[in-house]
C-alpha cells in the first residue's frame, strides 16, 4: 500500500460534518448523512469513524463505521468509506484501511460487514482492499431488501483468528 507521511488519521469532529456531507453527496449510492446521525456516530462509536487528513490540505477522505455484539461475536459494519480526488493521489483510503484493520485487532472483531452493489467498481476496490484486512477475502451475503436498495447486497470479511485479538 503506497501511503504519504503527509496524512494521518483522527477521530471524527463535530468540524469535520460539512466535509463528511459534501464528499458522500459526490460519491454514487451514498446517503448524506445529516448532522444528527453524524453526531450520533461519532458520540458512539468515537474510535471507528475516522477521517483521514492531509497535514496542508486538512481533511480527505472519512470512515464510518459502527462496532455491534452479536452472540459470540464482535462485528464492524463498515457504513461509508470514501476519499477525494487528493485523497485518492495521497493514498488516504490506503491508510484509512490500516488505521480500520488496526481498530478491529484491538477491539477483537470476528467479522466487517458492509453493503455495495456488486457492478460498481467500488466493489471490485473493497474485495482488493479486503486482502489488507485478512486473508479469508470476502463473502458473498443477500441482497437488501428492495425498499432499502435495490441494487446493493451484503457482503462480509471474516477477520482471522491470527488477525484478531481474543477477548
Amino acid at each position: 500500500m503506497h501511503t504519504s507521511k503527509w496524512i494521518r488519521v483522527r477521530p471524527l469532529t463535530v468540524a469535520d460534518f460539512p466535509f463528511v456531507r459534501r464528499l458522500s453527496a459526490k460519491q454514487n449510492g451514498f446517503t448524506v448523512p445529516p448532522p444528527y446521525v453524524l453526531w450520533l456516530l461519532k458520540r458512539t462509536n468515537p474510535q471507528s469513524c475516522m477521517v483521514v487528513e492531509h497535514v496542508k490540505s486538512g481533511p480527505v477522505a472519512y470512515l464510518l463505521s459502527i462496532l455491534v455484539s452479536e452472540p459470540r461475536e464482535k462485528v464492524l459494519y463498515v457504513w461509508q468509506l470514501a476519499a477525494s480526488k487528493q485523497g485518492m493521489r495521497t493514498g488516504a483510503i490506503d491508510v484509512a484501511l490500516l488505521a480500520l484493520r488496526t481498530f478491529v485487532r484491538r477491539v477483537g472483531a470476528r467479522k466487517i460487514l458492509f453493503t455495495v452493489n456488486p457492478e460498481s467498481p467500488k466493489f471490485r476496490a473493497i474485495r482488493r482492499y479486503a486482502y489488507s484486512l485478512s486473508a479469508a477475502g470476502v463473502r458473498r451475503g443477500q441482497f437488501l431488501p428492495g425498499s432499502v436498495s435495490r441494487h446493493e447486497r451484503e457482503y462480509v470479511i471474516k477477520v482471522n483468528r491470527s488477525h484478531a485479538r481474543k477477548t
